[in-house]
């Protein structure tokens, strides 16, 4: 689906990636309309720092800065300069983690960051349309969030076109991808990039000035890595330099953006050796001239990669080439009538974990936004009665649920929302319209799940930037949020373990922001359009689980937009078949690969303890206590709502585990309710356990008794003093409930079939 051409600021620094983004610029519709540029300081005198040509700066690239000028007259877009003031002041992964919120800019200029307001803005106020700022990110965390932060601040959308490039599928249109993949599509196309500096073991004064894109220097670079690296993720990264191992001068392009070519004779530049096997070459004349241009390069040659991973396109084809859906069959239910209900809020803890939920405000008033700031207020309140420790706000949550009556409702909602979070990473969160089912007079109902541990021992994924890797955020959250998983009371020390928590996925294209072919809810096009919808939204989750490091899922949800055609156990059962064929060892690619931060692991601000192990995989069956490789996938189930965000027909929600050997899910018999079932995943070493529960239909029996006796066969005391949340079409009064309520339409099992609730418990030993 198309979507509106942005203008684009084109950060840029000389090097191959900065200028090869722009090519993605142009490929996805939209119009680069200024290039920015930092430079190092002008001194005393007032003449640029020749001398000093590489300042050595965490953030940005400037050796060979003195040609920076002729890119102007190269690709015919104005070229805006700045000075870099200050230095890495803010060396933390995350840009800001431990500041307060960025009011002015005053008081921080002394990052150099902070070098890049003042740039944009002098780019803003001379072209107003522009909205959006480009950036050559490719592996690095600590650059992609400080851009990210920057733009957020001046209302910009950052585009990182290559982010996470080297470990996404190829298009199936191009020739074999190699090692340098990313270095292959450049050459093809004709950029032409020069080895301007050289900083790593194996690489030598004899790689400066090597076209960086041709075959061959591919493959020396791979072949005086290769000793210094432990594994093919980590050589990806060094082949690409994203590790600091090289760094390079752009000189020409394809002719739709490089009008003319820069070119630097052999007198005009000189190697200079400093010390500790670094060595650069200084340019001291170069000139642009006029393109002979051979061949005819398109904006549509620029390679994308391919929409789906091997493994996920083969399940998409399993599905539309399955026969196991009749479009023509109705399966649909007419949900139980709700004669209205009462939903109690309810405050528990469990180990480090505090869990808020059902906090609603109708005596607000009867608007969204005038609930929602009564809401913020009582939040505060019950954080304030949870714990002694003072330190503890809405900083520490790092999960919610958002319930409202109508998704219209979203953006006034959400403007309140955000003002609860001043951290750079705020809670992964799920937000779904339940209509009807809510209580009446309820527009907004929020639940929250609190870290009461130290924030230093969090991580986040909160990538704001569109890229063909996963959606951007399109809110207040992260993608994942990973807390230490610690059920007993008492401290332990240092841990390994944790819990993640990844935020609702729907089917988001990533580069357009778009859902891809619209909802198509017409008898001919509805199957194949959801399945789609489907596996893509699948993949988003499982490619943030692969960077957040997840071993195993603990469990699923899957949410359903209420189809009115009553398709809705058809797509549960699409849904629950997908969810199974992933899950295949069959089907499990042989070379996925981790999506790994190379500039965190080469500075000791991160590592993956996983890289020993080769290629780490979703789920990652070495965890599995005994190596049970039979062990059959995590539990799954599907609920029906009134409406998703984006008017999204599927949105896929998961809670994941990393560093924790598991017990894998078995079904366990329940003795009170024959007809129910019950799946029990259990954390080795760590003496917790996590229930899925479907409660099966039944007539003429109490649900809320049938509930409660199968609660204390597993061992959930009566008092619910452990985590559970209900999903549930049932709206009679659940004011005895001691958890977290999801008010449904339907609610469907593992397998497909109509069920009257579905529980998730965690439990400590």
């Amino acid at each position: 689906m198309s979507t509106e051409p942005l203008n684009v600021i084109a950060l840029i620094s000389g090097g191959k990636d900065s200028l090869y983004s722009i090519l993605h610029c142009i490929r996805n519709g939209h119009r680069v309309v200024a290039l920015a540029n930092l430079r190092p300081p002008s001194n005393d005198e007032g003449s640029s720092a020749q001398d000093e040509e590489d300042m050595d700066s965490f953030m940005y690239q400037t050796i060979g800065h003195n040609v920076i000028p002729l890119y102007e007259s190269a690709l015919g877009i104005p070229l805006y300069r700045g000075d870099i003031t200050g230095a890495a002041v803010d060396t933390a992964r995350i840009y800001r983690d431990d500041l307060p919120p960025p009011q002015t800019v005053e008081g921080l200029q002394e990052d150099e960051t902070e070098s890049l307001i003042p740039l944009l803005s002098h780019i803003k106020r001379d072209l107003p349309h522009a909205n959006a700022v480009s950036a050559g990110a490719i592996l690095s965390t600590y650059q992609r969030t400080r851009i990210e932060n920057v733009a957020g601040r001046l209302g910009l959308v950052p585009l990182a076109f290559l982010w996470m490039f080297p470990f996404l599928p190829p298009s199936t249109s191009t020739v074999s991808v190699g090692k340098g993949g990313l270095l292959d599509d450049m050459a093809a196309v004709g950029c032409d990039a020069r080895i301007i500096k050289v900083a790593s073991g194996g690489l030598d004064d004899d790689m400066l000035w090597e076209n960086v894109a041709a075959p061959k220097t591919q493959r020396r670079l791979e072949k005086v890595m290769r000793p210094y690296v432990d594994d093919a993720q980590t050589l990806k990264g060094a082949i690409l330099g994203e590790g600091g191992e090289y760094e390079t001068l752009a000189l020409d392009g394809p002719g739709f953006l490089w009008k003319k070519r820069i070119v630097v004779e052999e007198n005009d530049k000189q190697v200079c050796r400093v010390d500790s096997g670094v060595s650069h070459v200084r340019i001291l004349k170069a000139r642009c001239v006029e393109k002979d241009e051979s061949t005819a390069v398109t904006p549509e040659d620029v390679r994308r990669p391919a929409q789906f991973d091997e493994r996920f396109w083969q399940a998409l084809k399993g599905l539309q080439e399955g026969d196991f859906v009749s479009v023509s069959e109705d399966l649909g239910l007419v949900s139980s009538p709700r004669t209205g209900s009462t939903i109690n809020t309810s405050s528990i803890s469990l180990g480090n974990l505090h869990t808020i939920s059902n906090i609603t405000a109708p005596e607000a008033g009867p608007t969204a936004d005038a609930q929602m700031r009564a809401i913020t207020e009582k939040l505060q309140s019950l954080l304030q009665n949870t714990t002694t420790q003072s330190t503890i706000s809405t900083n520490d949550i790092v999960f919610t649920t958002v319930l409202l009556r109508s998704m219209a409702d979203f953006t006034p909602m959400n403007a309140i929302y955000v003002s609860l979070f001043t951290k750079p990473n705020p809670p992964a969160r799920v937000t779904v319209a339940c209509g009807d089912r809510l209580p009446d007079g309820v527009q907004v109902m929020i639940s929250a799940v609190i870290d009461l541990g130290p924030r230093q021992k969090r991580e986040g994924l909160h990538v704001q930037s569109r890229s063909y890797w996963a959606p951007a955020n399109i809110g207040p959250y992260s993608q994942a949020i990973t807390v230490p998983y610690n059920p007993k009371e008492e401290g332990t020390g240092s841990l390994k373990g944790g819990l993640v928590y990844i935020a609702g996925q729907i089917p988001l294209d990533p580069p357009s922001m778009e859902i891809p072919g619209g909802i198509d809810q017409t008898d001919e096009k509805w199957f194949q359009n959801f399945s789609l919808h489907a596996t893509l939204s699948l993949q988003h989750l499982w490619r943030i689980g692969l960077a957040t490091k997840v071993d195993w899922w603990v469990g699923a949800v899957v949410f359903l937009s209420r189809d009115h055609r009553q398709r809705g156990r058809q797509k549960a059962r699409i849904a629950s078949r997908l969810w199974q064929a992933i899950h295949s060892r069959d089907t499990a690619e042989a070379e996925e690969e981790a999506d790994l931060d190379i500039w965190d692991i080469k500075h000791g601000l991160t590592e993956d303890p996983r890289m020993a192990q080769g290629r780490p995989s979703l789920p990652n069956w070495e965890v599995l206590v005994d190596g049970d490789e039979s062990a059959g996938h995590p539990p799954c189930f599907t609920v029906e709502v009134e409406q998703l965000p984006r008017n999204s027909d599927i949105e896929w929600q998961a809670l994941g585990t990393t560093g924790i050997p598991i017990k894998p899910p078995v079904k366990v018999p329940c003795t009170t309710d024959l007809e129910s079932r019950i799946w029990c995943t259990k954390l080795e070493e760590r003496n917790g356990s996590f229930y899925t529960i479907e409660i099966a239909e039944a007539q003429n029996t109490n649900l809320w008794d049938r509930i409660d006796a199968i609660l204390s066969e597993i061992g959930v005391p009566a008092e619910h003093s452990t985590h559970c949340t209900l999903y549930t079409s049932y709206g009679q009064s659940v004011s005895h409930w001691k958890g977290q309520v999801v008010p449904c339409y339907n609610v469907y099992g593992g397998d497909g079939s109509s069920i009257a609730a579905a529980i998730t418990v965690q439990l400590k030993a």
